[in-house]
């Protein structure tokens, strides 16, 4: 949703304030620019999921036996703990099954795991020391930062300050010099932009983060106040 502010003073807070400016717009000189700015978050809060399915493991002389879930679920445990991810960040996701005749008339259980890890590196951990048998899926089901409201400050931030230089570069052009904002319309963040057309762009980390990123792109339209520099009162 795009939230417009209307600033008779210069606006040092984000959105969900308007203060409305009573000079009339059709008489008002103004430059209207849009700046961007774009964040490439390193997350440090990462949800997987993994998915259990009970098997048959085959016995001497052609027997085989079920594999229960409980002990499925304990190895994908232990793997969990071992890679340092303890009980408190491990729920149960989903459970059940469905029966597939043409497989087995038995019906195998199966369930789903979800676990909070900090980062890719410990994904690799898990993968490393998790037993295949009875796993029948591994995935990674959101990305996330705890200091993303942080994150949201810099980037509205950095969109206003890259709207002021642009405006500050046209009037500097035309033999004009901006005063302060006449109206403000934030539009973001969005997220998992490309970086492509931003302003300005911020990376953070290395190595195995640049793997998965967490990207906002934020931008604003802002109406900026002119005059001719030799109407400036000194």
């Amino acid at each position: 949703m795009k939230t417009m502010i209307k600033i008779f003073f210069l606006l040092a807070m984000f959105c969900g304030v308007t203060v409305v400016c009573h000079a009339e717009e059709s008489s008002v000189p103004t430059i209207e620019v849009i700046g961007s700015a774009t964040i490439n978050i390193v997350p440090d809060r990462i949800t997987i999921e993994i998915g259990m399915e009970e098997y048959y493991k085959e016995k001497l002389f052609g027997d085989s036996t079920i594999v229960k879930l409980s002990e499925i679920e304990n190895n994908v445990r232990n793997a969990l703990n071992k890679a340092g991810v303890p009980d408190s960040l491990i729920v149960v996701s989903d459970m059940g099954n469905y029966r597939n005749r043409s497989v087995s008339p038995n019906f195998l259980m199966a369930k789903r795991l979800s676990a909070i890890v900090s980062d890719f590196n410990q994904i690799e951990k898990i993968s490393d020391k998790l037993d295949r048998k009875g796993v029948s899926s591994f995935n990674i089901i959101k990305i996330d930062n705890t200091k993303i409201e942080s994150y949201n400050h810099q980037g509205l931030k950095a969109a206003l300050d890259a709207a002021r230089e642009k405006a500050e570069f046209i009037a500097e052009n035309e033999g004009m010099v901006i005063t302060m904002p006449y109206e403000i319309i934030e539009n973001g963040p969005n997220y998992y932009e490309t970086p492509t057309f931003s302003n300005v762009s911020f990376d953070s980390g290395s190595g195995m983060d640049n793997i998965r990123r967490i990207v906002r792109r934020y931008s604003v339209k802002v109406r900026y106040f002119f005059s001719p520099k030799d109407n400036l009162v000194k």
